[in-house]
């Protein structure tokens, strides 16, 4: 009767531990191998694709073939390209040349014809009645080694308002009192000579057009009408008669209560006066009710 198989025998067959451990280890040591050379292929393939993406300095692509690397075409930027260079270079001096031209052509016959000027000369422009000017200034100054000096606005404004008032060669009031252009006194005519010298500087003692203190103006109007009237407010204040507001006409004397200021009536509680420095001839509301009225003409 056979023996029944037991404990590490089967099959009547003997299996030697040594050689299932020789098998064990033969077989983890080539999976550890196959583990080793899928690490080493992911490695190169990653070098590889790093060689790829390489760029040299000079902007030179490297492609990486096989063991190989190949220089690729170098990639110029756009705003060094030649081409796009001279246009650019064109365009720039058409600007700066047509920046150049531009005072040629600013009076065009078209643009001339469509603002209606006679003339495309801007001097002749400049004289026609009702161009508005506007005249710069001109200053010199004067260095010396070690020393300067500073002027303000103001003060080369009114040297200049000094200069034209001293070169004034027109009609003076002495002149217009010994011919006067109107032989009597009219509210209408008053307004009229005032309103002439609207925009006359504020000269201190001034009393020609090119400058007027405030007696100074009344005077200068009145003498047009055979008046002499005195250059000084208190002086005109006591000449004709005092009028209460309510009878005042255009024309009459408005004279501060303090005797500080005067100017001629306009009607509807406005005056011609000369203000102030640095202000001129105007037309303006009287600015106190602190005022009296005075008719010229009645002694």
């Amino acid at each position: 009767m056979a023996n029944k198989s037991t404990g590490r025998h089967r099959a009547d067959v003997d299996i030697n531990v040594f050689e299932s451990m020789e098998l064990r280890s033969r077989r983890s040591m080539r999976e550890a191998e196959k583990k080793r050379d899928s690490r080493r292929a992911m490695r190169e393939a990653r070098k590889a694709s790093k060689v790829q993406h390489v760029i040299v300095a000079q902007n030179q692509e490297v492609i990486a073939t096989g063991k190989f690397v190949v220089a690729g075409q170098v990639q110029t930027r756009w705003s060094k390209r030649k081409q796009v260079r001279s246009v650019i270079t064109m365009i720039v001096s058409a600007g700066i040349f047509s920046t150049a031209a531009l005072p040629a052509y600013a009076y065009s016959p078209e643009i001339a014809a469509m603002a209606r000027f006679t003339t495309t000369n801007a001097a002749d422009v400049a004289a026609q009645a009702g161009t508005q000017n506007m005249t710069v200034a001109e200053a010199a100054v004067d260095f010396h080694r070690a020393t300067y000096e500073t002027t303000t606005a103001a003060e080369l404004a009114r040297q200049q308002t000094a200069t034209r008032y001293l070169s004034y060669s027109g009609p003076t009031a002495e002149d217009f009192v010994s011919n006067p252009p109107f032989s009597k006194l009219d509210s209408a005519k008053i307004l009229q000579v005032a309103a002439k010298y609207v925009g006359s500087p504020y000269v201190f003692g001034g009393e020609n057009p090119s400058g007027f203190d405030c007696s100074g103006y009344v005077r200068f109007v009145f003498s047009q009408f055979g008046l002499d009237l005195p250059h000084s407010v208190i002086a005109q204040s006591r000449l004709g008669i005092i009028v209460k507001p309510e009878d005042a006409q255009p024309g009459d004397l408005v004279i501060l209560n303090n005797l500080s200021h005067d100017g001629i009536y306009a009607g509807n509680g406005n005056f011609y006066h000369s203000p102030r420095p640095g202000d001129s001839v105007k037309l303006a509301p009287i600015f106190t009710d602190q005022v009296f009225f005075v008719r010229l003409g009645t002694k």
